[in-house]
């Protein structure tokens, strides 16, 4: 297996009429914005494109758009946005399955307080102790350096209770500029090891690519190109969609292997990754780049 090195979205850009464009590591590194990705953005529309901003974060577009606001991210650089925590509140909204279907009212929220409001407005309550709660909503720590040895025992009331739980990012790791932290998805892992229930949504579950086609103006799979840092969810997701992908190294690639987010990875470590996976990505690219 050979994974070809991608000079340019330039190259690719013919064949599609649409992008689903991850965030954090591929647009942006949680601090600053990668200009060369806006800029690739930018000119993908101007030739006629769309383009869907797809996040795993636990929070409303409107939140996230007003992040990338402040971190100088025009809005002429997308037309849409959809996040794991939309795709959760719709998925709770819409009782999208008997799963949702017989969630109770009363949740207990783990994440930060900016995420709390997830829920507002669908008749869901948020229970201050997790022993009057119906379910568990996980949007990821609470804190800087938060680990599951500190959050796991808060929950054994809740495992005891075999309470499901509800994550509202499916990533299991982040960067914030250099600095690694877990995130929903690795607490939810650790949530079902522990013998527990859970459901998520966001990348790389189909429902929420669903979603994002018809954001692209009921596009077709073969016209809308995937890109992201992360393997299993920005690419299996596409995979599992039949849908094209560009797998970015720079994000949390770069830092697993331990070398600069510019430079063009050894091969290997590419091929090896995408069997361990079994992706077959169009290409990669170290930083999106026009």
């Amino acid at each position: 297996m050979t994974i070809p090195l991608i000079h340019g979205l330039s190259s690719l850009a013919g064949r599609y009429d649409g992008l689903l464009v991850d965030l954090w590591g591929c647009l942006h590194d949680g601090v600053e914005a990668h200009a060369c990705a806006v800029d690739a953005l930018v000119a993908f529309r101007r030739l006629g494109g769309r383009v869907v901003l797809l996040s795993n974060a636990p929070r409303t577009p409107q939140a996230i758009a007003r992040q990338l606001e402040a971190m100088g991210v025009p809005d002429c650089a997308w037309d849409g946005i959809m996040t794991a925590g939309l795709a959760t509140r719709l998925a709770v909204e819409e009782r999208e399955n008997s799963w949702y279907a017989a969630l109770g009212p009363r949740f207990w929220h783990l994440g930060t307080e900016r995420d709390a409001c997830l829920l507002d407005g669908l008749a869901r309550e948020r229970c201050t102790d997790v022993d009057d709660a119906d379910f568990v909503l996980c949007c990821g720590i609470r804190r800087p350096g938060e680990t599951l040895d500190d959050i796991m025992p808060e929950l054994e009331p809740a495992l005891a209770r075999g309470l499901p739980m509800l994550s509202a990012n499916p990533d299991r790791f982040v960067l914030r500029g250099v600095v690694r932290e877990i995130c929903a998805g690795m607490i939810a892992e650790a949530y079902v090891a522990r013998g527990g229930s859970m459901r998520q949504e966001g990348k790389p579950f189909p429902s929420v690519y669903r979603r994002c086609l018809g954001m692209l103006a009921d596009a077709l799979p073969e016209r809308v190109l995937a890109v992201g840092d992360g393997i299993g969810t920005d690419i299996v997701g596409a995979r599992d969609s039949g849908i094209d992908a560009v797998w970015i190294t720079g994000g949390l690639p770069a830092h697993f292997w331990g070398i600069a987010p510019e430079r063009v990875p050894p091969q290997t470590l590419v091929d090896e990754a995408c069997r361990r996976h079994d992706v077959r990505p169009a290409g990669i690219m170290p930083m999106l780049t026009w």
